[in-house]
């Protein structure tokens, strides 16, 4: 019969392996964290901060917005996905082959300058029939 006291030493261990893992998670969060806030000032220091594409939300009844020329910095609201920088990467993925070419080359765009989330990249060059 194992007694409370046996139990200890393992129910140690465990814990000890908890703590471990939520260091490791949360030295991961802070440096992404860190590396976000570096990205952001850096855009906002930048030259190209100034150029910032202000299109109106696209309708059905108006043509979808211009693709950002090269160094021209996207507002997050003139994309076609209404909140798009709360929604998760597969909410964006499932939405991508609804949107006009155009739509998806500023999402791109935003893309690229801001999250850098590979599967949205990844959807978007799938959906564009070019390689990477």
């Amino acid at each position: 019969m194992t007694t409370l006291l046996d139990q200890v030493p393992a129910a140690i261990g465990r814990v000890q392996r908890e703590i471990v893992l939520a260091r490791f998670i949360g030295k991961l969060a802070v440096d992404q964290g860190a590396r976000e806030v570096r990205q952001r000032i850096e855009a906002l220091l930048s030259p190209a901060a100034e150029d910032a594409v202000v299109v109106e939300p696209s309708s059905t009844d108006s043509p979808a917005p211009a693709a950002p020329a090269p160094g021209q910095r996207i507002d997050v609201t003139s994309l076609a996905l209404s909140d798009y920088d709360h929604l998760p990467a597969a909410d964006i993925v499932s939405k991508l082959d609804t949107l006009e070419p155009d739509e998806r080359d500023a999402i791109e765009a935003y893309e690229r300058s801001n999250r850098h989330r590979r599967t949205v990249l990844g959807k978007l060059t799938q959906l564009s029939g070019t390689t990477p």
